[in-house]
């Protein structure tokens, strides 16, 4: 029998869950307490959660480590975080505070290295390559990294492709 697996995405913003229209960080309202979103996931038995902090690239830092832990402390279930991580000591401190994969996003983009040195050193399990993507007036998708703000001009499907061979090694 197919079970479809259950894994909300919920974005951070200054350490609260924010909702957004259309990934727009303009229009991030505020909807509450992440530790309090874990215990509604808990109750609804998703299979895992994500975490993304949405603004920290943009303000040159990494999602933090002591939250991290405390939604691990809370969380029955894995969770991924991501959000401004650029080396590999920072995903050492998000394995430590209780995270079972960490999702590189602009960083995978900049330094693909990172991803293929963080594969080899914690296992490409447990490394997510993440690509935000937004499609321009003519229908074409284009890459954006650092939080949506920055369009590269890497083919989408080459750029997949690539990250894909370097994250399974």
């Amino acid at each position: 029998m197919f079970r479809p697996r259950i894994i909300p995405v919920l974005t951070l913003k200054n350490k609260g869950l924010v909702k957004t229209v259309k990934f727009d960080k303009r229009t991030a309202r505020y909807i509450g307490d992440p530790i309090n979103a874990v215990h509604i996931f808990n109750d609804f038995e998703a299979d895992e959660l994500i975490f993304l902090d949405i603004t920290a690239s943009l303000e040159n830092r990494c999602i933090s480590p002591e939250l991290v832990k405390s939604i691990g402390e809370e969380a029955y279930m894995p969770f991924s975080v991501g959000g401004g991580i650029t080396n590999i000591e920072q995903i050492h401190q998000l394995f430590s505070a209780g995270t079972e994969k960490v999702v590189i996003n602009t960083s995978c983009i900049k330094t693909p290295q990172l991803i293929l040195e963080a594969s080899r050193q914690f296992g490409s399990q447990s490394i997510v390559a993440g690509v935000d993507i937004k499609k321009n007036l003519y229908g074409k998708y284009k890459i954006f990294i650092i939080d949506g703000t920055k369009q590269i001009s890497a083919d989408l499907e080459q750029q997949i492709l690539f990250l894909e061979k370097i994250c399974v090694g």
